[in-house]
């Protein structure tokens, strides 16, 4: 019964999900004030001046307009920003994601404990593909701590793109397939797969119902650089 119990209250990482409010629409009047507060470090007296006339002209003007259709869009979406800003910051951009968009990304540390030296980048990569995949279960069964301000749960959506998603190229504008699910979903991809010398091979890391260790990570890596 307690065990029942302990389950019924844990938090699921995705939990709160579909009860999140709303993206709120700043005021016209605020968001023109935190602009002028971002311009003002980088302009002379007569720059801001300039700069303050052109936005008391826009918040008097067609500002006010675009402000009303803002607000209509936010009307039909739980998230007015998220399309303009995943086309604009990703998916228009005709240059290569990695280091000019994600230069960044969630990964085990593990200098600490291992420095690396020379022969060792199998058996270190190993042992970090392990920790990811741990780090994939824990999203797999909802483990992961949902975020919090206070008690305020934030969106938990971002997590699920992490793993099993991939951006397909386009000519003007890119796309986003993602093929991540939780256990309570179905069935979501288990496969790593291994680049070498102009070839890829794929392999299954769960066995079982069970995720491969580092050691057999490694071992399966090797037979790929050593038989071909």
């Amino acid at each position: 019964m307690e065990n029942q119990l302990a389950k019924s209250t844990e938090e699921r990482t995705f939990q709160y999900q579909d009860s999140l409010p709303s993206l709120p629409v700043p005021s016209l009047e605020e968001s023109l004030k935190k602009y002028l507060e971002s311009v003002k470090p980088f302009a002379n007296e007569e720059e801001y001046k300039n700069t303050e006339a052109i936005v008391w002209k826009f918040q008097n003007g067609i500002g006010e307009k675009l402000q009303q259709k803002l607000l209509q869009r936010a009307k039909g979406r739980r998230n007015w920003l998220e399309e303009w800003w995943l086309n604009v910051a990703y998916l228009d951009v005709r240059i290569p994601s990695q280091l000019n968009v994600n230069f960044g990304g969630p990964a085990s540390h593990i200098e600490h404990y291992w420095p690396p030296k020379e022969g060792t980048q199998l058996e270190r990569g190993s042992i970090s593909l392990w920790h990811n995949l741990n780090y994939w279960q824990l999203l797999r069964k909802e483990k992961l701590a949902v975020e919090k301000v206070g008690n305020t749960p934030l969106d938990m959506n971002q997590f699920r793109m992490l793993f099993s998603t991939c951006k397909i190229p386009g000519i003007t504008r890119d796309s986003i397939i993602n093929y991540f699910r939780t256990e309570s979903e179905g069935h979501s991809p288990s496969h790593l797969a291994v680049l070498c010398r102009g070839r890829v091979f794929v392999f299954d890391v769960m066995h079982e119902g069970y995720l491969m260790t580092a050691p057999e990570i490694q071992r399966f890596s090797n037979y790929f650089l050593g038989s071909h």
